[in-house]
């Protein structure tokens, strides 16, 4: 097949990023003919180096977008966007080849969907919570949409990693961008620093993993909120691939959303879930299958939904009684091993293309006949 994918983001890196990379790849390597509609920047870059072909474009003028699909002089047989300026073009392009088209959904942004949902020949949506809300912003889409999570790459997160609970210097890692849109995650991270910090059995190392126009400030936070103790910052800018596993080897604890917040699971870490829209809490047993519902924290009423302490009380479980980290990453291991390994997820969603264009193939000759 011949696959056009169409992505539009502001910051340069992040979970959505990692979604197409993944799935790019693995259509690249089973003998997919793939194509990016991308900015030029680190994604694209990465995207080249593995062999993906792209078509850098700045989605500033759809005429202009058209024209850069056109200019490859490929037959398309299928066109899988995500909200934003490129769903305006893929819509565009849908039409224009007479071909189906896959939108996937990644939280509670719906981009308009109720205006162009009999446009959409399949709705993917990265949760059965973001499935769910998704199914309440318009009618009789039901039959279109799928759930294929957020994954982790199970050929490079392979070694599990255990806790020596002996020890007294421990790392605690936050896995995320640091926008405006995560502000939520940030503020979380800050009551945690403001718990830790008077922590006398232990000196923690707190590892900023991410990168956003509120770095700086938020940095910044965290250095006035540990002025005067033996804790300390450290930050890596954001990481990708073996250089992100390391990072995440070396924490201790996470604080993570979405699929940042899988990643640490699967690195068999303790991981403390928190996304744009909800806290979760550290994934254990009485909250994990609401952690796989709303995709970690993607869905939810920020600090309406949250219960003052409860971050206090995951934080004490954990150093109360350091035996927990393994427990708990032990258990955190079990939930992405069997959910989330993304070589399954990604053929799932090759088999909804497969099926697609077979379904079109067979819609032109019906109605021909």
């Amino acid at each position: 097949m011949n696959i056009l994918y169409l992505l539009h983001f502001n910051a340069p890196m992040g979970g959505l990023h990692e979604n197409l990379y993944s799935s790019a790849l693995f259509m690249n390597n089973n003998n997919q003919n793939v194509w990016i509609v991308i900015k030029e920047g680190p994604l694209a870059e990465r995207l080249r180096h593995n062999g993906v072909n792209t078509i850098i474009v700045d989605y500033k003028y759809i005429s202009e977008t058209l024209n850069a699909i056109r200019n490859t002089n490929v037959d398309f047989d299928i066109v899988h966007t995500h909200p934003g300026l490129s769903r305006k073009a893929a819509l565009h392009i849908s039409k224009e080849f007479d071909i189906p088209l896959v939108m996937t959904f990644h939280g509670m942004w719906a981009d308009s969907l109720h205006l162009y949902h009999d446009r959409i020949n399949s709705i993917i949506c990265v949760s059965e919570g973001i499935k769910d809300y998704i199914k309440t912003q318009t009618e009789n889409i039901g039959d279109k949409c799928y759930v294929i999570p957020n994954g982790y790459n199970d050929k490079l997160f392979t070694n599990l990693i255990s806790f020596d609970p002996t020890q007294k210097n421990l790392n605690i890692g936050l896995v995320t961008r640091l926008d405006e849109d995560k502000s939520f995650i940030l503020d979380i991270f800050l009551i945690a620093l403001k718990y830790l910090k008077d922590y006398e059995e232990f000196t923690f190392t707190f590892k900023i993993i991410g990168t956003g126009k509120k770095q700086d400030e938020f940095l910044q936070s965290c250095k006035d909120l540990l002025n005067g103790t033996k804790h300390r910052i450290e930050f890596t800018g954001w990481l990708v691939d073996e250089s992100l596993i390391k990072a995440y080897s070396e924490c201790d604890i996470i604080f993570a959303p979405g699929r940042s917040a899988i990643e640490s699971m699967a690195s068999g870490k303790p991981t403390i879930a928190v996304g744009s829209k909800k806290f979760i809490g550290l994934i254990k047993h009485d909250n994990w299958k609401k952690g796989v519902y709303n995709n970690f924290g993607g869905y939810g009423n920020k600090f309406k939904d949250y219960i003052n302490g409860s971050l206090e009380t995951d934080l004490d479980f954990l150093l109360s009684d350091t035996t927990n980290i393994n427990l708990v990453g032990d258990f955190s291991y079990q939930i992405a091993t069997n959910y989330y390994p993304d070589s399954s997820l990604n053929q799932n969603l090759l088999t909804i293309y497969e099926t697609l264009v077979l379904e079109d193939t067979l819609r032109k000759r019906y109605l021909k006949a």
